[in-house]
């Protein structure tokens, strides 16, 4: 029987991001993923200052693991650099996030007009408990949170498509002004086609549209 999943706790919902060398094509070498945990300890450690026995405790992992982890960050940068391939940050396969601790969600009391400047979060309907869909291209649709709270749910017709999903899902998230947009998974492709749309990947694996809205806000605040 194969493992459960152990939840990883990140100090905020992580941006996917992708780093192209100059004068990269596509024709080239392929992407070097960097799996977002993973990342996040050498964060820790390298970038902050903290031991490898703070940053597991920060993560919630055992001391070896996130050694494990240390050291497949590393080696993925280095690799990357060396073969001047692009470089993603994205969500492994397994991750698994937890909120804080401290998370306490507030209230929401959404109303009834949806204006520019909006959130988009990948499920599969518009209920606070839905959960954060898994892969972004393939999301049944899309819920579409403006400043003020106001909420409307969107379909993803990237879902249907059998080839590029992913830039169908972005074109449509376009035509409803998402500046930002959740989901669980993004891939290589997807992160490039919402860089340029101007549109920010989050992850927020293992949340709840509630817990997405709220963290999201209090952790990437969008001006009103």
């Amino acid at each position: 029987m194969a493992r459960p999943r152990k939840a990883r706790t990140l100090e905020s919902p992580p941006v996917a991001a992708i780093y192209i060398p100059a004068g990269w094509t596509e024709k080239q070498i392929a992407p070097v993923e960097i799996a977002i945990e993973d990342f996040e300890v050498m964060r820790l450690t390298d970038g902050h200052g903290y031991n490898i026995e703070e940053a597991a405790e920060k993560v919630g992992v055992s001391r070896s693991t996130a050694g494990r982890m240390l050291e497949r960050a590393r080696r993925a940068i280095a690799l990357g650099i060396e073969k001047r391939a692009p470089m993603y940050l994205d969500a492994s396969e397994d991750l698994v996030l937890a909120p804080p601790e401290a998370y306490a969600p507030r209230p929401f009391h959404f109303k009834d007009k949806v204006h520019s400047e909006c959130m988009a979060v990948a499920c599969s309907g518009i209920e606070l408990t839905a959960p954060v869909e898994r892969i972004f291209g393939r999301a049944p649709a899309f819920a579409l949170i403006s400043p003020n709270n106001a909420i409307v749910q969107i379909e993803n017709p990237g879902s249907r498509a059998k080839r590029k999903a992913a830039q169908i899902a972005v074109k449509a998230l376009q035509t409803h002004n998402a500046s930002r947009v959740v989901a669980g998974r993004f891939g290589p492709e997807a992160i490039q086609a919402l860089a340029v749309a101007g549109i920010q990947p989050l992850v927020a694996n293992g949340f709840n549209l509630e817990q997405s809205i709220d963290l999201l806000k209090k952790t990437h605040p969008v001006n009103t």
